[in-house]
């Protein structure tokens, strides 16, 4: 989810002795944290991921504009794993991409450090070895303005990925205040986020969004709030303070 270009959020992750750089390319805006600065490494791999998704748009131009989901016979692994999302949750390939550039550039640097944090316009994908602490801002008009402080399993690697009716200028067609998804595939997480986000047209919405993630077990947690009410499920555990 986008939300402002100050991102005062990036200082939510704690980062302990890791060093943390700020990657960027074109739209793409990251900050990372590893063992060590790696950021020569990860500018050309994000470089390369971008050059590959341009190559791709200018010979489909569908792929970027499309609400729903899109097919082609490309065999380019990001663009596959971002058309596959899209299927999966019927939202439009592009609905996917912040969380699919984030974990590819992550396991770039995997090779390099075995920490590695990337934040990629308030997408996460992290492999950490302690429970990782994050927090969900539903926005200045939300009665939970001040965040959400949670934490995650990110041992084996993990997407955090948030959609919103209401804060940033991403696309929505629903109401929520913040709608997170949690998944090893930063695509699947990032296109899930969006589409239960577009589910929720109201606090209403919330039981029969998270009852249906549960019921389904796709994702490995939800977490959505739409005004005072908060539905949560799966592997997300509250904390008290942020």
């Amino acid at each position: 989810m986008h939300m402002y270009t100050e991102r005062f959020y990036r200082n939510w992750t704690q980062s302990g002795c890791l060093a943390t750089f700020r990657v960027v390319a074109g739209e793409s805006d990251l900050q990372i944290y590893a063992e060590k600065d790696l950021r020569r490494v990860a500018l050309s791999c994000l470089v390369g991921l971008r050059e590959r998704l341009c190559s791709h748009i200018a010979l489909n131009p569908l792929f970027l504009r499309s609400l729903t989901p899109v097919r082609s016979s490309s065999s380019d692994p990001l663009v596959r794993k971002m058309e596959d999302a899209g299927a999966k949750w019927n939202t439009g390939p592009m609905a996917a991409v912040a969380g699919a550039i984030a974990q590819a550039v992550g396991e770039e640097l995997l090779s390099h450090s075995g920490t590695v944090i990337v934040e990629n316009g308030g997408d996460v994908w992290a492999r950490f070895p302690e429970p990782l602490d994050l927090l969900v801002y539903p926005g200045e008009a939300s009665p939970l303005s001040s965040g959400i402080p949670f934490s995650v399993d990110a041992s084996q690697g993990v997407s955090v990925c948030t959609s919103s009716g209401k804060v940033g200028p991403s696309f929505s067609l629903g109401r929520a205040d913040s709608v997170t998804a949690i998944h090893p595939d930063g695509a699947q997480a990032d296109a899930a986020a969006t589409a239960l986000a577009n589910r929720i047209r109201g606090a209403r919405d919330l039981t029969g969004v998270v009852e249906s993630v549960a019921a389904i077990r796709e994702l490995h947690g939800i977490l959505a709030v739409c005004g005072e009410s908060i539905g949560i499920w799966g592997g997300i555990r509250l904390r008290k303070e942020a």
